[in-house]
């Protein structure tokens, strides 16, 4: 029996054409590639902790270490090159899938404009305006890095080496969990639709410029935890992955207020118990 209004699927709709109607969709592709990028990111990531056997600290981790014992000559190119080749693979792994919403909110928009004959760029184009923010994020990041590395403030497990600056990222991190620019721009990321609506482009120029103010919005969001980073570890992909997921949490549960307050709590007094454990020491 079947009625007018049933959504039972008919012979062969899951078929070989119902398969290659998903695999040419656009919004297909761009997942793919956007999959691809992450996975690769988490994996350059992973080879630059772990090594690539025998448990050995591996070439690139390594070359990692001796960043944190700099010569009187300073940084060459190439410790700089690896240091911002590591932010940036930072940066994909964890900004890449807390852009998912806009970048999701993007593609069902040109996807109905596609449907009405209006020609769209790819989100491909969005994304590429997004990640070059965090890029010029991974620029500062690695300047710090030398910064620090040249102070002789950078431990060799890629921390910071004073207790008093590591309770101070600690502290500024979890107060801008409370801040109100911290939850403007978090408002804006949980609402991309209203924000795409308002600000609406349809030529490549356009949609690489809604890329960049999505990503200058999401850094004003995202740029504190990641800086927690410093104190937890530049290679520690524990507390990369822990870090991404509050994040992408941030950004797509329904009340995420516990979350972001919570989260400024446990970092502040994270960072008052090391300023305690350091002054009865």
């Amino acid at each position: 029996m079947s009625d007018s209004g049933s959504t039972i699927p008919q012979d062969g709709e899951f078929g070989d054409s119902w398969l290659r109607r998903r695999l040419d969709s656009p919004q297909t592709a761009a997942w793919c590639g956007f999959g691809v990028l992450v996975l690769c990111a988490w994996l350059l990531l992973a080879a630059m902790s772990f090594g690539a056997s025998g448990g050995e600290a591996g070439f690139a981790r390594e070359l990692l270490a001796s960043l944190c014992a700099v010569s009187t000559s300073g940084w060459t190119g190439n410790d700089l090159a690896l240091a911002f080749a590591m932010w940036m693979a930072m940066t994909f792994a964890m900004m890449l899938p807390a852009g998912a919403p806009m970048l999701a909110t993007y593609m069902d928009i040109a996807g109905a404009a596609r449907r009405k004959g209006m020609k769209i760029p790819s989100s491909a184009v969005l994304a590429g305006g997004y990640l070059s923010v965090w890029g010029a994020f991974a620029v500062v990041a690695t300047c710090a890095q030398w910064a620090l590395a040249s102070a002789g403030e950078l431990s060799p497990a890629f921390t910071v080496a004073s207790p008093w600056l590591g309770a101070g990222v600690l502290i500024g991190a979890g107060a801008w969990q409370f801040s109100a620019t911290k939850h403007d721009c978090l408002t804006k990321c949980r609402r991309p639709f209203t924000w795409f609506m308002a600000n609406w482009r349809d030529d490549t120029l356009g949609v690489l410029n809604m890329g960049l103010r999505q990503g200058v919005i999401c850094l004003g969001c995202c740029w504190a935890l990641m800086a927690v980073m410093f104190v937890a570890g530049l290679m520690n992909l524990l507390w990369m992955a822990v870090l991404a997921i509050v994040m992408v949490a941030e950004k797509v549960l329904p009340n995420p207020k516990p979350l972001v307050y919570g989260t400024g709590v446990v970092l502040i007094l994270t960072g008052i118990g090391i300023v305690v454990s350091t002054l009865v020491v």
